[in-house]
């Protein structure tokens, strides 16, 4: 950003009788004034942007194979750990029957500490393989 005209200048020019010049000198306070305050705006969404990081980051809890988010006594989840590692994501699996849990976005396949193996039945007859 260019030097700014001061207020001080301005009122110089007027009193001289150099209307034009202290219009063009107005008018490149205002650009300047409009850029700061999209600058402005920029830089408060990125805060923004930042401290919703933070504060996800502080409410996601790591629970091999698959993070929870906690707030006080509360838990949800879980939440596919590739998707959030790489893409701050919090994606729902889905399933959890006998601990084996789906991701719909990146296409993993995760087992808690309570998986079972599904049992293979004979035909013919009920006895496990």
């Amino acid at each position: 950003m260019a030097i700014l005209p001061n207020y001080k200048d301005i009122i110089d020019l007027v009193k001289k009788g150099s209307t034009l010049e202290a219009q063009e000198k107005i008018l490149e306070l205002r650009e300047a004034a409009m850029e700061l305050q999209e600058e402005k705006l920029s830089l408060r969404s990125r805060v923004k942007e930042l401290e919703d990081q933070l504060s996800l980051k502080q409410q996601v809890q790591w629970d091999k194979p698959y993070y929870w988010t906690v707030r006080g006594d509360s838990k949800d989840g879980p939440f596919c750990q590739p998707c959030f590692d790489n893409e701050k994501k919090l994606v729902r699996l889905q399933g959890g029957k006998n601990g084996k849990w789906f991701c719909h976005t990146c296409k993993g396949t995760f087992f808690d500490s309570t998986y079972q193996p599904p049992q293979i039945y004979r035909p013919g007859n009920n006895w496990p393989v």
